[in-house]
């Protein structure tokens, strides 16, 4: 069932416990399929999650559908373009146009940004089908991380 109101709340201190454990359970069955220790979100610690969270370049939100937190984010900023980083929405609502909803939420908080990146799992293909749903199209450029598993990166160009 698709979630009908979404809110996005911009990150602050207080939330890490709730940004920790979204990216624990969301990125579990990533690491589980792919064991990659070095790249994979759930391996990191919470004072890593908090310190990647409150960088000067970066905006961070949370996913508040009714009273629950669904997912949340990392907006990497730079001159040119801004960076969709370790998106993530917990297991029990995925599938439920949460992460579609919030990311085009998100773009129009910044409608000076003409370029969206990001990059996925190319053996995903409902993270792929997701994002190029969304308008954004693959680079050409991908890097082995180990047998079976390729990053992907992506470009949205907004006229």
């Amino acid at each position: 069932m698709a979630i009908k109101q979404l809110k996005i709340v911009p990150f602050e201190d207080k939330y890490i416990d709730i940004v920790f454990e979204i990216q624990k359970k969301a990125f579990l069955p990533l690491f589980e399929r792919y064991a990659d220790i070095e790249t994979n979100p759930y391996c990191e610690s919470k004072d890593t999650v908090l310190s990647k969270y409150l960088r000067q370049d970066t905006d961070g939100y949370l996913f508040l559908a009714g009273n629950t937190f669904t997912g949340c984010v990392r907006i990497v900023k730079s001159d040119n373009a801004c960076k969709v980083a370790a998106l993530a929405v917990l297991p029990e609502f995925q599938n439920r146009g949460i992460a579609q909803s919030a990311l085009a939420g998100i773009e129009k908080l910044y409608p000076n940004v003409k370029m969206w990146k990001l990059d996925t799992i190319k053996q995903e293909a409902g993270n792929c089908h997701l994002y190029e749903k969304l308008g954004y199209r693959r680079t050409g450029r991908e890097k082995s991380i180990k047998e079976g598993m390729t990053i992907v990166d992506y470009v949205k160009v907004i006229q």
